[in-house]
Formats: structure tokens, sequence, C-alpha cells
């Protein structure tokens, strides 16, 4: 794993966590100093640059313990089990990997005092801190004790709209007070709400945080609030309420989140800056975030703040961008996939889409490992080994992976990515679900030590997979994969509970799939206009879980048979909720109305 460039020139002897970083701990008899960081992270690059450069905080780092470091990014699933509150984490371990002790940012003269105490107590009183190691454990187990499962019913759901509605700003929009989080997904489930009762609070809520996200700043001649007007794209968050001051990260998963937030509101409102702030996301990624060879880069740097965002195009272009992080994660660039092609479609944008494909067979030719699943990351080669073949096979990848193969499927027709998205699942299913738990485990393979030994099923990974599995069986893949979403999502309502209005993607999930399918297929030449016209009108449509075919007789005559469409006339658009298909429509208005029929049907 390369180092964050920040650290690279450090005096402190890092080592990559794994097996060998342990033995050496356990040869030695030295705890493991864990550093948890991310190349965004701000703080990280602060502790990397004047408290691990302090000689004496160096030394005692490296001559008293086995300093190990991991990316965030790369290691999400070390970071779950030991953060200890933010990045950076600074987590002191027993060589078999269970906690003593730690901390996120230290200054120098406190962090020396730290290693201080920790190595006076691991070599003078071994016996008390085994005792408080054996204590944190039993603490760690009991929080991750999971909660009671439960029947899949619309009243979790409604829980976490009111949730949502509770922790409502109603001055500035979003949730909660400061630091502020966009929380996209408690957006998407207020439009949600909003759909299917009609009730005006949940919309008032989604739509007054999407424009404040927004336009933040822009009354105050700002080139920048939580969104960069200059650039495109949003930063990470905001350090005030009212949204002006962000934090100044941009990272490539939350700007995906994000643009599905802002295509769900332009297609229940119409509103007009909802559709360019889409196109100002995308045009940011594509500019600055893309990889000319397919995928989207991780993230940009934090560093440089006000003094870069706070010029005009003219003024950025006289200096350095912040860096960017040029390693391509499967999970973020799924996310970035679907949702670059749903809104090419919807917003008219063939470029995206292509762009999109571009991203998907690249990742399909470089990432999938044995046996079927997708590998976290690829990385610029200057940088180190492409692809690192020992790293465990993560839940998140395999969820956005799923996603992502679906909706190239749907927008290009080939029937190829529809047969790997079968493989894909059932790989998932053979190495990730956990039948006891009846959800899926968040990693197959890899080095297990310490907290890494106990399985987590983590909500969010979950509900991304349920919510590609029931596309799949609406795909007509088998109504088995709607059945196995389900049965995790239930297994989970009571993480869900928990989790409040953090838990809005399941919330998203289980309402997909207590819904009804919902399928529009259109019959006829991709060529024709005026099928184009009717799958531009399908894809604009607010119609949540839907899934798009575009189905040519002289290609597709064995699937409209099974599906029992005629072949003539053409082009015609079948709008179906469950087993349940509306009159065809011939034209977008005709689309429209039977969408909105379905719509009332399938989300009341």
């Amino acid at each position: 794993m390369p180092l964050d460039p920040h650290a690279a020139a450090s005096a402190v002897h890092w080592l990559e966590w794994g097996p060998e970083a342990f033995a050496r701990a356990r040869d030695e008899d030295k705890p493991v100093l864990l550093r948890i960081s991310a190349v965004w992270c701000h703080w990280c690059h602060v502790m990397d640059e004047t408290t691990d450069s302090d000689p004496e905080v160096a030394r005692r780092m490296n001559e008293w313990f086995v300093p190990v470091r991991v990316d965030n990014d790369e290691r999400p699933d070390v970071n779950d089990r030991y953060n200890l509150g933010g990045w950076p984490t600074t987590a002191f371990l027993t060589p078999d990997g269970e906690l003593i002790t730690g901390g996120t940012y230290f200054p120098a003269p406190q962090f020396r005092e730290v290693l201080a105490r920790i190595h006076e107590g691991w070599t003078e009183h071994r016996d008390q801190v085994a005792g408080e190691v054996e204590a944190i454990r039993r603490r760690r187990r009991e929080s991750r004790a999971p909660a009671a499962g439960g029947e899949l019913d619309g009243e979790a759901i409604a829980a976490m709209v009111e949730a949502a509605l509770d922790a409502y700003d109603w001055r500035h929009g979003g949730f909660g007070n400061q630091p502020k989080f966009p929380q996209p997904d408690a957006v998407r489930l207020l439009l949600h709400a909003h759909a299917g009762s009609g009730a005006e609070h949940p919309l008032e809520a989604a739509e007054r945080t999407l424009v404040a996200m927004r336009t933040a700043g822009l009354d105050e001649g700002r080139n920048y609030g939580l969104y960069d007007h200059v650039a495109g794209g949003f930063f990470r968050y905001s350090t005030t309420r009212d949204w002006t001051v962000p934090h100044f990260e941009k990272m490539s998963e939350e700007n995906a989140r994000l643009s599905m937030a802002y295509l769900d509101a332009w297609r229940l409102t119409g509103d007009e800056l909802h559709a360019d702030t889409v196109r100002g996301i995308f045009a940011y990624v594509r500019a600055t975030l893309s990889d000319p060879a397919g995928g989207a880069w991780g993230s940009q740097d934090a560093d440089g703040e006000a003094d870069y965002y706070g010029l005009d195009a003219a003024g950025r272009d006289g200096m350095p961008e912040p860096y960017v992080d040029r390693r391509i994660y499967t999970a973020w660039n799924g996310a970035m996939a679907a949702a670059a092609f749903e809104a090419a479609a919807a917003l008219d944008l063939p470029e995206l889409a292509d762009w999109a494909r571009k991203t998907v067979d690249r990742i399909e030719g470089r990432l999938v490992a044995p046996g079927g699943l997708v590998r976290h990351v690829l990385r610029p080669f200057a940088e180190g080994a492409e692809v690192d073949e020992e790293a465990p096979l993560l839940l998140s990848d395999q969820a956005w992976w799923l996603r992502a193969l679906l909706a190239a499927y749907q927008s290009t027709r080939e029937p190829a990515y529809r047969s790997r998205a079968e493989t894909l699942a059932g790989a998932v299913e053979r190495d990730l679900f956990d039948a006891g738990r009846g959800a899926f485990r968040d990693r197959a393979g890899g080095d297990a030590v310490g907290a890494l030994v106990e399985p987590l099923h983590p909500l969010h990974d979950n509900a991304a997979l349920a919510e590609g599995l029931a596309a799949l069986a609406a795909l007509g893949c088998g109504e088995r994969w709607r059945e196995r979403a389900g049965g995790a999502l239930a297994a989970l309502r009571g993480e869900a509970a928990r989790h409040g209005i953090l838990g809005a993607t399941w919330g998203l999930a289980a309402a997909q799939v207590l819904a009804e399918p919902l399928a529009i297929h259109l019959v006829g030449s991709a060529d024709d206009p005026g099928l184009r016209a009717l799958y531009r009108a399908a894809w604009a449509a607010y119609l949540p879980g839907r899934v798009t075919e575009v189905l040519d007789p002289a290609a597709d005559g064995e699937r409209l048979a099974a599906l029992g469409y005629p072949g003539e006339p053409m082009p015609r658009a079948y709008v179906c909720v469950g087993e349940r298909c509306l009159e065809p429509a011939a034209d977008p208005a005709e689309l429209a109305e039977r969408v909105e029929h379905a719509r009332g049907e399938a989300l009341a």
C-alpha cells in the first residue's frame, strides 16, 4: 500500500497492516501502534508534519512499538473495527490485535507522554494491561451484539422518516447543527415519503436542504459554500450550520450519492436547479477525478482550502490544484457509474453514458478475482502494485458493483452485463452470506487478527446489495434474489432502528423491496428516434426501484416471448407493476401517464 504523500518522508518506520507486522510485534514483544489516516484528511497531514516529525516522538514510536499505517480508503474493514472517533486514529494494540487504548489527534508534547505511559504499562504492568484489554474486548462484543431482526414492513421506514424530520434544521436545511454532513440518503427517503403519501413536510425538508446545500455562499458573492460554484462538485461537509464554510476535501463517493439525490429531486419536482447540480457534479468528476483509461479517482485533498477555492476560474488556473488521490476504488466507482448511467439517460447526456461504460469495462477487465468477486482498489502503477491480490474482498465493493453492472445492462442492452451481474450475485451469496445472522458479512478472506476475527454485517452495504438484488429479480433473473434481499433487510431491522436517520439507506432499500416490482420495457429498435424519446422519458420519471429494458425484436426475441410482448407495433413502452402491465404507451406523454399511475399503485 503506498503511503500518503504527507507521510512518505516520515522518520517513523511505518509497516503495512498484515501478518508480518503482527509477527514482528510478537517476536519483539512490543505493542502495535496503529495509525488510521486518509489521504484527504487535513488533521492526518497535520499530525504527520508536526507530531510525527518531532525527533523524540519518532524515536519512541520506532523503538518501543511496531508502527503500522492503514489508509482508511484502502482498508475500510480495519477502520470499521478500530477507528476511535475520527481521523487520524492512533490505536495501541497487543501483538494479537486487541485494543489497549488510543485516541485521535495528539500534538507532539502530549503524544510523547502517551507513548511513555503505554510503554511503561506494557513493560512493567502487563497484568494490569491484560485486564484492561479484556474489559475492552468484552465491551466491544457487547456493543456489537446484533440487534434483533423483525418483519419487513412499513413501520420501520415510517420511523426513519420521522427521525429525519425530527433532526431537520428548519432554518438552514439539513440535519442537526454543526458540523453538518449532506445526508443524501435521508433526503432521498424524504422525497420517497412525499411521493408515496403526498405529505408536504417531507418534500419541503428535502427541497430546502438540497437548495441550501447547492446555493450556500452565492448571496455573499463567494466562489464556494458546500458546493464549489466554480468547478462543480460538493465538498465533504460544512463546518458551519448554514453550509457556508466547508471542509474542503471532495470525495467521489459522496458526490455520486449526492447526484442521485439531486436527480431524484429533479424527477419529482422538475426544478432545473437540481438538474444543473447533477450536471455540475459530473462536469467536476470528468474534468478533475477521471482517469483517461476509465474510472473515477478517489478524492481531492482538503489542503489549500480557501487559498485555492476562494479564487475564480482565472485565479485557479494560475495555481496548482489540491492533490488528487489517483486510486480507483470499486465501490465508489460502482456508485458513480450507476448514477452516471441514470443521469445520462434522464438528462440526455450520451457522453456521460460513454464515460460510465468505460469505467465499468476497465474495472471488469482488471479487478475481477477468481471466483467472481471484485477486488477493492486499482492503484496507479507508479505508486506500487496495481492490484493487491492479498487484500480481503469487501461487501461494499460487491454491492455497488452489482448496481453498476445492472445499470450498464439497462443502458447498453448488452446481455453480458446482466449475465455477469447474476454471476456476481451468486458469488456474493456463496462467499459473504452469513446464514446464522441472515445477512451479509463485510469481508471475505484476507488477514484475520484481533477484531477482524469478528464478523460485521454493515447496514449500509447490506442495503446497497439488497437494492441490487431486487433489481436483478425485476430483470427476470429469479424471484429468489428479492427474497434474499428482503431476508437480509429483515434481519437488520433492529440495527436500522438503532441507527435512526443514519439508517436511511436501509429505509430506501426496504421501501424498494416491499413495493411490487416496477419495470418499464421499451420494445423497438434502439436507432428509432421514437424509441429514444421513450427511453429518456422512462428514465426522467420519478419511479423509485424501477428497472428499464430496451428490447429489440430483431435481437431479443426470446426475452420478448418470455414477457409476452408482441414485436409490433413499435416503438412501445410497457409499464408493469408486479404481474400487472398497463396499456402500452406510444409516446412520452402517454408514458408519463402510465408512470404516474404505476407510482401511485406501487408507493401507496
